[in-house]
């Protein structure tokens, strides 16, 4: 007797899921900032393989080039160069932290409502044979060719300002 493969795609979204939402807690609740950026990469690539099994394969690849490699390499190096015993002044009391579950809880309720409320569009499943990545190419490089460009310009501009104001005189 063989599983479906429906029953094993959902069993692994489900998963990967979890993990994200676990990892999303721990990053919150972990006391050493060093544990809250492995979290991070935890619920990064959990997010990477859901896009994995969404067929989001270039966005899968983009998350884990850029965010799980690139990003976290940055935070864990300002993590390392920040001197450990930093004494930050409490300024929030107990009506600020009730505050902030007052307002993930209406969150949640508007973002509940909403989802059970909306007419989902039903589209029609394409197949998943070909590779996301092509059809981004093709479109990136032909239909949006001059926005593409546009972009790539305006990140070297910024590049270039952020090097001349870093610079010491």
């Amino acid at each position: 007797m063989s599983i479906p493969v429906e029953f094993l795609v959902a069993g692994g979204f489900y998963t990967f899921a979890a993990l994200a939402v676990a990892g999303a807690i721990g990053l919150i609740l972990a006391r050493r900032v060093f544990h809250s950026a492995l979290f991070l990469v935890l619920t990064l690539s959990s997010v990477a393989a859901e896009l994995v099994i969404l067929g989001a394969d270039f966005l899968a690849a983009v998350q884990v080039l850029v965010y799980v490699g690139a990003i976290m390499v940055l935070i864990i190096f300002g993590i390392m160069l920040t001197p450990q015993q930093v004494e930050l002044p409490d300024i929030g009391g107990p009506g600020q932290a009730l505050a902030g579950v007052l307002v993930a809880g209406a969150i949640l309720i508007v973002s509940t409502v909403v989802i059970a409320t909306s007419r989902w569009p039903r589209s029609t499943p394409t197949p998943m044979d070909k590779s996301t990545t092509e059809t981004i190419g093709h479109g990136l490089f032909n239909a949006f060719v001059l926005p593409f460009e546009i972009a790539s310009i305006l990140l070297v501009v910024a590049m270039i300002g952020a090097i001349v104001i870093a610079r010491e005189e």
